[in-house]
């Protein structure tokens, strides 16, 4: 079965996306929001497995982001993935030695390549995964376009040792437009190994359609906006759940 998991944005602290409501209920998301430990235990009492957190302020000085994502790990009891715009990879070591389970990189492969192999070969390619965001065939890094291609990207992940990526595309990051189908395969036959979707599926018709994918290594869903706007069935059961 295709794991989905909620993805959530952290900056100054705060979750940047809120739980849409009834107009009675909005302080309470509003709440969570700006509480997202408390926002992600809510995920893991709507049976989410694991998370995906974004830390968008990397090694911004004086950021609380550090202390609320060690806090998200300590309150719950399932493994959490992060992502973070932070150049310095004993930041992500320091994550990893406190209990973070995986971190997802993207740049160090092209600007730091023995350092995310030292990665690999120190906590095994298991807790080490790492993220490509396309545009036009071109790897997109920290936001900005690039001259590497798809395959030089996956061809120097092959060579370090990494057996995960997480795979989007500005195409379809955004919330409300689905994985274009055709580039999907293209990765699934190019990486050839563990996959993991970013975005893409706004709704359930979608997420059907890519469940299809599961016998050829894709294996779970990150997903944001459409999670958090109840674009799946069994969310208006939870939402409504909440206000009693």
């Amino acid at each position: 079965m295709i794991l989905v998991i909620p993805s959530l944005d952290i900056k100054n602290g705060k979750a940047v996306q809120r739980i849409k409501s009834a107009k009675q209920f909005e302080f309470y998301y509003k709440e969570l929001q700006n509480q997202p430990v408390e926002l992600c235990q809510l995920w893991r009492s709507e049976n989410a497995k694991t998370l995906h957190i974004n830390d968008l302020d990397g090694d911004k000085p004086n950021s609380p982001n550090k202390d609320i994502i060690l806090e998200i790990m300590k309150s719950l009891d399932i493994p959490i993935t992060l992502a973070s715009t932070s150049t310095s990879i004993d930041n992500c070591i320091e994550y990893l030695e406190k209990g973070i389970f995986r971190v997802s990189l993207c740049h160090y492969p092209l600007e730091n390549i023995e350092g995310a192999r030292n990665l690999i070969k120190d906590y095994s390619p298991s807790r080490i995964i790492f993220h490509l965001v396309a545009k036009n065939n071109k790897v997109v890094l920290m936001g900005e376009g690039t001259d590497y291609t798809i395959p030089d990207y996956i061809q120097v992940l092959k060579e370090i040792g990494a057996e995960r990526l997480v795979y989007g595309d500005v195409e379809w990051m955004g919330g409300e437009q689905s994985v274009n189908f055709e580039k999907l395969e293209n990765m699934i036959n190019l990486w050839n190994n563990k996959l993991s979707l970013f975005c893409g599926v706004p709704n359930y018709s979608t997420l059907h359609k890519v469940t299809l994918y599961e016998k050829h290594n894709l294996d779970s869903i990150i997903i944001s906006r459409p999670l958090y706007e109840n674009c799946f069935p069994c969310q208006a059961i939870w939402r409504l759940a909440e206000t009693y």
